[in-house]
Parts: structure tokens; sequence; C-alpha cells
């Protein structure tokens, strides 16, 4: 999967990723490779992928065709 971090300073992580979990609104969700299309919200927290842990703001995300994007604060 590809996941693409925007923040309002630009883009902080492009990258390939195995795994990907964020804090929403209803508790810890995490994307896998083939994953269903799907937008929710993220709350202030940290992301976290196979490789890394990176803290967010609230936002947005959005996973299709196994491109995540991330636009938070």
């Amino acid at each position: 999967m590809i996941l693409s971090i925007i923040t309002p300073q630009g883009v902080s992580f492009e990258g390939e990723v195995k795994r990907f979990q964020f804090p929403s609104a209803k508790g810890l969700m995490e994307f896998l490779p083939g994953h269903a299309p799907m937008i929710a919200e993220v709350k202030r927290g940290k992301i976290v992928t196979d490789t890394q842990e990176m803290e967010c703001g609230d936002g947005v995300v959005r996973i299709k065709d196994d491109k995540i994007v991330v636009v938070c604060e």
C-alpha cells in the first residue's frame, strides 16, 4: 500500500507500508492490503505502520485501491 500523510506544512510522509493503524472516533482502526474503499475521521494520536510511528492531529483518511491518503493537522 502507498501511504501519504499531508499536513498544513506539506507532505510529512510518503512511502510503501504493509500495515496502517490510526486513532479514529470509534477507536483504533487498521488497514491491510486489499481493504475496501472508505473514508474515516482521524483523531489526534499516533499513526503506526509496519516500520514506524508518527504523531498526527485531527483529520481525515481515505483508502482506495491500496492508496491511503491522510490529511491532518
